[in-house]
């Protein structure tokens, strides 16, 4: 059952999708629906129309246009269409009306407009002739005296509906086994044909038969010659001429021909049973044919309850397929839902981490520049102290060696008076005067070259400091020019080293621990065992180092000097 209360729209979209379900509505005992002019606009794709016709049914704008060709073509050309009807108006229209459904019709089906199309061609011409005798008066009156629903007559040529296919049969349906059952009902009469022409060639035979029957010379059977000849009327004096001669030619006209009668009758009697078995042979065909046409509308009928089963069945099916992949993207869309909650919790976690690890960092590098700040300032307060020392020790230096020159001068006076010399007592130790007036005893200096304890700390915490903060001026400040470096290398080959460690990674961590001195006259060595962290600025990997390492430190120029270094890498 269909439902009658449906838009012009929706009924459109409904006959094109499913026509099994809808051909009640599309038949011609069924009256016109309502806003064909609606529909007829629709087909010509009005933009408005279109428009409204979208947002009404949420369908695609070509499968409404589709949809209201399919259905006009439906309802305006159906066989034996009144002129109302092909014009898509109810009887009683007005003449506007009927001019402008004339004008979007052959918009519609003008084969100028479709592209060339032949089936649309007796549309158009059937267009033609509806609006040729419903825009005149007589014409027009005769068609109403007939009745809206009469079957149109004289209208299609015996031309046109011989050579044009039937108007069903262009029939634009989406689903192509639709259009299969639509080729089979609209094929059903061509198969009469055959039966036609062989029924018109046995009435033939039969009516030749029939004039060669009729047309025989008559002949005189037995029982008609003992009757009495009628007395024929002649004139007087031919009858009183010639008596002799006309008795004989009677008597040789009246004597009858058996054989030729026989002949004929044979004849006669074979043309008619040749007639009666090619008649015979006709019913048996036509019959055959009957049955034939009944066999395949019952499969036709069979096919079309099939296909609506099966079309029902696919319905049922896709609208559970569809409800499932419906729930299955449902839950997909929860669950990325929660994913994105997660992730967004995760990112906003990671960044409270990162904050305070940024924190923790900003705490370390202002902890770290203080440190440096602290170390520097008592840096620079034992430099001061080891200036203040070295002017002491200069000084120092130059009493001892007036001191010396004084010696000197006692041991030539010695050996110039060695009994005098021998007599005289040891001179007393004279004083040195300081600065501000301090005067004290002269002591023994060390050696510049000797180094102190404190000096090779310092320099150790100044290589340290530098090698953490990635400083390669301030680490190779600390090398004395003809350095030695691990395998031998020089001073050049250990630059290009460190340049290389500090571009590719960064250093997070540098200890050094167990490193024990041993000073000799001029140099002191050290061997003790080195932790270093590494941080990798490409990957952000971290590298931990750990092995032994050892330095030679002689002082230059009064500073102490790196002379040699060597150490060995295990990396974790």
């Amino acid at each position: 059952m269909t439902d009658p209360g449906l838009d012009i729209f929706e009924l459109a979209l409904a006959c094109y999708r499913t026509p099994l379900a809808y051909q009640n509505r599309m038949s011609l005992a069924a009256p016109l629906p309502r806003d064909m002019n609606r529909l007829l606009w629709l087909a010509n794709g009005s933009p408005e129309t279109l428009e409204g016709a979208v947002r009404q049914t949420g369908a695609k704008a070509d499968d409404l246009c589709a949809a209201a060709r399919f259905l006009v073509q439906q309802l305006c050309f159906a066989r034996g269409a009144s002129q109302y009807r092909i014009l898509g108006l109810e009887p009683g229209a007005t003449a506007e009306q009927i001019k402008e459904h004339h004008r979007l019709l052959m918009r519609l089906f003008h084969p100028d407009r479709v592209g060339g199309e032949s089936w649309t061609d007796h549309f158009a011409s059937r267009v033609n002739e509806a609006w040729t005798v419903l825009s005149r008066m007589q014409p027009r009156a005769a068609c109403d005296a007939r009745g809206s629903q009469a079957p149109t007559q004289g209208v299609v040529s015996t031309a046109a509906v011989s050579t044009a296919p039937p108007p069903a049969g262009p029939v634009r349906a989406r689903h192509p086994r639709h259009s299969v059952i639509f080729r089979a009902q609209s094929a059903v009469p061509r198969r009469w044909m055959p039966t036609l022409v062989l029924g018109g060639f046995a009435l033939l035979a039969v009516l030749a038969v029939w004039s060669i029957y009729e047309t025989r010379p008559h002949v005189a059977t037995p029982d008609v010659l003992d009757r009495p000849a009628p007395a024929a009327e002649v004139e007087p004096e031919s009858s009183l001429a010639e008596p002799a001669d006309r008795s004989a030619i009677t008597t040789l006209l009246v004597a009858p021909d058996w054989q030729a009668l026989g002949r004929r009758e044979r004849q006669a009697r074979r043309q008619a049973s040749e007639s009666h078995a090619a008649r015979e042979q006709l019913e048996q065909v036509h019959r055959e044919r009957l049955a034939t046409d009944v066999a395949l509308l019952e499969q036709i009928r069979a096919e079309r309850t099939r296909l609506e089963e099966r079309m029902r069945a696919e319905q049922l099916r896709a609208e559970r397929t569809w409800s499932e992949r419906l729930a299955t993207e449902q839950a997909k869309l929860e669950q990325l839902r929660a994913e994105q909650v997660q992730a967004e919790r995760a990112r906003n976690e990671r960044l409270v981490a990162e904050r305070a690890k940024l924190e923790r960092l900003k705490a370390e590098q202002a902890e770290v520049e203080r440190a440096r700040d602290e170390r520097l300032a008592a840096e620079r307060a034992k430099l001061e102290r080891l200036k203040a020392e070295q002017k002491k020790a200069e000084r120092l230096a130059e009493a001892l060696r007036t001191e010396r020159e004084r010696l000197e001068q006692n041991r030539l006076r010695a050996r110039a008076a060695p009994a005098r010399l021998a007599r005289s007592d040891p001179p007393p130790v004279r004083p040195v005067v300081a600065s501000a007036g301090e005067t004290r005893p002269v002591a023994i200096v060390p050696d510049a070259g000797e180094l102190s304890v404190q000096e090779l700390d310092g320099l150790i915490e100044r290589y340290t400091n530098a090698y953490r903060r990635g400083d390669l001026d301030s680490v190779m400040a600390l090398f004395a020019p003809s350095v030695r470096g691990k395998g031998g290398a020089g001073r050049n080959r250990i630059r290009q080293d460190y340049g290389t460690l500090f571009r590719t990674a960064s250093v997070q961590r540098m200890e050094l621990h167990d490193l024990r001195w041993r000073r000799g006259d001029e140099s002191a060595r050290a061997v003790g065992h080195y932790e270093l962290w590494l941080q990798r600025r490409d990957n952000s990997a971290s590298i931990q180092m750990t092995g032994k390492i050892s330095f030679e430190v002689r002082k230059l120029d009064g500073q102490p000097s790196i002379v040699a270094i060597d150490y060995d890498w295990r990396g974790n």
